[in-house]
């Protein structure tokens, strides 16, 4: 029987991606290695970042260095993006309809219901290397889920590369909403946690079920990039810093104690001191739980790789950081609220340190850990925050 071993960089939809792989190949007989040692090696890239091309670029060469003799198959956008530029465009886009019944390794699922982009921002590769925007039907992804609730997953995280764009090509008037609005008609003990989604998806109809139902995780993850609007008209996004705040405003006033999470790019070519200061000024309005920063990356066949007045790296950092350090204040205000309060966890795992300890994440996305009588991994737990602990929640029963 034959080994194989499997390696993810990356989105979630890349690991969904690489889940479906796996599952085509168990099928055929192979054995997936609980260590390195395998015939077969299948390695899904990333490229967002010079970063993650690096981190995947020395993955393979590490894997080729260590099992000279195996196969490496190497799958993702590494692929597309050494490929000619003439090339890429002739590839063509497609969505992997084949479904998957468990997730390797997690806790939660991660359920993919779109590829692609079509929003094509001035620094994002993504568009040129998934293509354009395409939507799973909603029966395969209804049974898909289906079968994940039945294989005891207690959090199905709905995932896609544009994930507010779902619906589009499908007939009807399908979008997001409608999707979860069918996925919640599952019965059993589950949540729903929405995945990364821009600004301009996230309308009325999509706060209202969210809070209306109990089963959606009361969290959002928001990419805003920038608080500054010549920054967000030059990164090609479709909203300003007036709709972000307006946004955030009516997501607070919806729904009680959600959490937001973002992304940041520092450094984006033209950003000067005023720019990036407008941007601390959102994030200080926004005070989120987590801020995912980058610094800008330029990416070939993007726009703004090309753009005039590059940052120094030296001032990127300094940004970074210092956003960085302000971070953990809005984090604390944030986990404050919580302190008193019960809320539900998902268990995870032990923790190391002591015996009955455990840790999860809440319907709010921050980790909580408690101490429990008796093995709980796995089920949802209802906790009562006590003290912040760095970036978590010590917690009781």
């Amino acid at each position: 029987m034959k080994r194989i071993k499997f390696y993810t960089l990356g989105c979630k939809a890349n690991q969904y991606d690489t889940q479906v792989v796996r599952e085509d190949f168990l099928k055929k007989g192979f054995k997936e290695s609980s260590n390195g040692a395998a015939e077969i090696h299948v390695v899904n890239t990333c490229v967002v970042t010079r970063k993650a091309e690096n981190a995947s670029r020395a993955l393979i060469r590490k894997i080729k260095r260590l099992y000279p003799d195996s196969d490496i198959i190497v799958k993702g956008c590494l692929n597309v993006y050494d490929a000619p530029k003439e090339e890429i465009k002739k590839i063509p886009s497609r969505l992997i309809e084949q479904g998957i019944s468990f997730f390797a390794g997690h806790k939660r699922a991660f359920l993919k219901v779109q590829d692609g982009c079509d929003n094509f921002c001035s620094y994002c590769i993504v568009p040129y290397m998934r293509g354009r925007s395409r939507s799973k039907e909603a029966d395969k992804i209804n049974q898909e889920f289906s079968r994940l609730i039945n294989a005891g997953y207690k959090e199905i995280v709905i995932t896609g590369i544009c994930l507010g764009d779902y619906g589009k090509g499908l007939p009807g008037l399908t979008n997001l909403a409608g999707l979860i609005e069918r996925l919640l008609k599952n019965k059993g003990d589950y949540r729903i946690r929405i995945s990364s989604i821009d600004p301009q998806y996230i309308n009325g109809e999509l706060l209202a079920l969210m809070a209306r139902s109990d089963k959606i995780c009361r969290h959002l993850h928001i990419p805003f990039q920038s608080g500054d609007d010549k920054i967000l008209k030059s990164m090609r996004r479709k909203y300003d810093s007036r709709f972000a705040r307006t946004l955030v405003d009516r997501i607070r006033e919806e729904i009680k104690d959600i959490s937001i999470t973002t992304d940041i790019i520092v450094g984006f070519p033209g950003e000067e001191e005023n720019q990036f200061l407008n941007t601390v000024k959102f994030l200080e309005f926004l005070k989120p739980l987590k801020v995912h920063l980058f610094n800008f990356s330029p990416r070939k066949s993007t726009p703004a790789a090309d753009f005039a007045s590059k940052v120094k790296p030296s001032e990127s950092r300094r940004r970074h950081k210092l956003i960085s350090e302000l971070e953990s204040g809005w984090r604390k205000e944030y986990l404050n609220r919580f302190i008193g309060k019960r809320f539900s966890v998902l268990v995870e795992g032990k923790m190391p340190e002591e015996r009955n300890l455990y840790s999860g994440y809440s319907e709010y996305y921050f980790k909580a850990i408690f101490r429990a009588p008796e093995n709980c991994i796995n089920n949802l737990v209802n906790v009562k925050g006590a003290e912040i602990k760095e970036d978590s929640i010590l917690c009781t029963l």
